[in-house]
């Protein structure tokens, strides 16, 4: 009778319970209880590759099994093997360290929360831990212990169970949810009031039961930007964040996270790929072509941004070419004037606001088809009835300075750089040096450096002008969104385009205002309403109508 009850044929789970007889291979399982998350996986998983990204996940997803960590936010590309560790090995892995204890896993469908699981039961059970006889369902299978994992679909049936460790991987099925600000809500409101009610008081003293998201960025507004957005409430969570763009961004220009939050620092130099042994450079750079902008920065660099815009659309954005200055060329210049915009803030430390730098030219032949332009060209003063003249016949028509020129055309202000760092008051001035030479050598110096005045103060303001030439304080009317307001009309019309490398502009234009960042669109704003309003205003066509100003 004995050995038919412990035959492996006839008896699964080897309960040597009923004999009262100790089971070797449960004593042997709990000497092992204390092994390593890494160590349970070569048991588990014979042959798992240890890629650095992984090295770098399962070491945290060991401080979460050990009490360490409860708040754990991951952001990485598709196809990379985030759910085989997160949802499949250390579900195992955590239970087989907390038999008494509850993981719950929640995914877009109960299906796939019930395939986590299922492999979740088969890595448990690969290295000799037992399950209870009477519940080894896939979606609920329990240790002898009466611990076990949960599974279920966001928004299923998590109602009435209870977790110590929760992991919600991939809650959106696709960009059709992702994009749906109804299904958003519907599954924050899930997430408020079903999945953190559910949650039981943490291992080793903690207070809470420890939470694991992990997704792929569809939206700006998912369920990680939205609980990135609640930190800045009565109640941060503090969440560690592992983000893993497809190729390294240059430190600078990498994604801030609120300063309650701790970020995984990136090891790799810029441009390096994630994951080279799976996805090399060649072939990443295949899929940021295939998939396109937009797609390539929300998926594989974790940077999404509306897919069409918020005040700003996407299909209004025009790419030109720079009308190249000529060297000695006796011509008007492509641009006039060309101005650099900033918007300056002085604290160069990693969790303070950036300082946005654009630089903008307003083309020459938007004056010069008033009668009035040709004397402005001269240097001469110009009364302000000058503006009432009507325009020569001759010169409606749009008759390009140089080939360079024409290539331009197409809006009336171009964008031809945009950059945004980190400086203080010194760094301020030194990068502003430096930029003033670099356009210089290149012909495009600026015949004006714009500078916000209200925020800075007159002190600092009259500290750069002595400092850097040809500085104008500018005194912002209205808020920053009235004043986007104000640009946006010109961007519809067509009169606004962007020469290539302003895409950080270009992205925050399309998140404004809820974007994490808004100085490149601050800067922005505020050269073309300068220009606008102090060289030409824009019709909402494609015919402009100057406004010329005397000096």
């Amino acid at each position: 009778m004995a050995g038919l009850l412990l035959d492996p044929a006839t008896d699964l789970w080897a309960d040597w319970g009923l004999l009262d007889v100790p089971d070797p291979n449960r004593s042997q399982t709990q000497q092992q209880g204390q092994q390593s998350f890494r160590d349970f996986i070569v048991a588990a998983y014979p042959g798992y590759a240890f890629h650095t990204w992984a090295e770098r996940l399962i070491a945290l997803l060991q401080r979460v099994a050990d009490g360490q960590l409860n708040r754990l936010i991951v952001c990485c590309p598709p196809r990379l093997g985030k759910s085989l560790l997160v949802s499949k090995l250390f579900p195992a892995y955590w239970v087989s360290r907390y038999p008494t204890r509850f993981c719950a896993i929640a995914s877009y469908s109960a299906e796939l929360a019930y395939a986590h699981s299922r492999e979740a039961r088969l890595y448990y059970r690969a290295v000799g831990h037992p399950l209870s006889k009477d519940s080894t369902a896939v979606g609920n299978w329990l240790t002898p212990e009466r611990g076990g994992c949960i599974a279920a679909g966001v928004r299923g049936p998590f109602t009435g169970k209870g977790y110590a460790l929760g992991i919600i991987d991939d809650p959106y099925k696709g960009p059709e949810d992702a994009n749906s600000a109804a299904q958003r809500q519907k599954l924050i409101e899930w997430f408020q009031s079903v999945w953190l009610t559910r949650a039981e008081p943490g291992v080793n003293g903690a207070a809470a039961g420890a939470q694991v998201v992990v997704l792929t960025r569809w939206h700006q507004d998912d369920l990680i930007g939205w609980l990135l957005e609640q930190e800045s409430g009565d109640a941060p969570q503090a969440w560690h964040v592992l983000n893993l763009p497809a190729t390294c961004e240059p430190p600078k220009q990498q994604l801030q996270f609120p300063a309650t939050c701790t970020v995984e620092p990136d090891w790799r130099q810029t441009g390096e790929p994630l994951c080279p042994e799976r996805f090399p450079l060649s072939e990443l750079e295949q899929i940021r072509i295939r998939a396109g902008s937009y797609w390539w920065n929300a998926l594989y660099q974790q940077r999404p941004s509306p897919a069409e815009g918020l005040l700003f659309q996407r299909q209004w954005v025009r790419h030109t070419l720079p009308a190249q200055l000529r060297s000695g060329h006796t011509q008007q210049k492509p641009y006039a004037p060309l101005v650099l915009s900033c918007d300056l803030s002085f604290k160069g430390g990693d969790g303070n606001d950036y300082c946005g730098f654009v630089l903008l030219g307003l083309h020459s032949n938007c004056i010069s088809r008033h009668p009035a332009g040709d004397a402005l060209a001269q240097g001469l003063q110009l009364h302000r009835s000058a503006a009432l003249l009507p325009p020569r016949a001759s010169s409606t028509a749009h008759v390009p300075t140089s080939p360079a020129a024409d290539e331009a055309a197409g809006g009336a202000i171009t964008v031809l750089w945009s950059q945004h760092q980190r400086l203080d008051l010194p760094g301020v001035v030194k990068f502003l040096t430096h930029t003033l030479a670099d356009l210089n050598q290149r012909g495009f110096t600026p015949d004006a450096v714009l500078v916000e005045d209200a925020a800075n103060g007159p002190a600092v303001c009259q500290l750069l002008q002595r400092q850097i030439p040809g500085l104008i304080a500018v005194r912002p009317v209205g808020s920053k969104v009235s004043r986007a307001h104000a640009v946006a009309p010109l961007l519809e019309a067509g009169q606004l385009g962007f020469c290539a490398g302003n895409d950080d502009l270009i992205t925050e234009l399309l998140g404004f205002p809820n974007a994490a960042h808004d100085d490149l669109v601050d800067a922005f704003c505020q050269g073309v309403i300068w220009l606008q309003n102090q060289h030409w205003r824009g019709s909402g066509s494609s015919a402009a109508r100057p406004l010329l100003f005397s000096r």
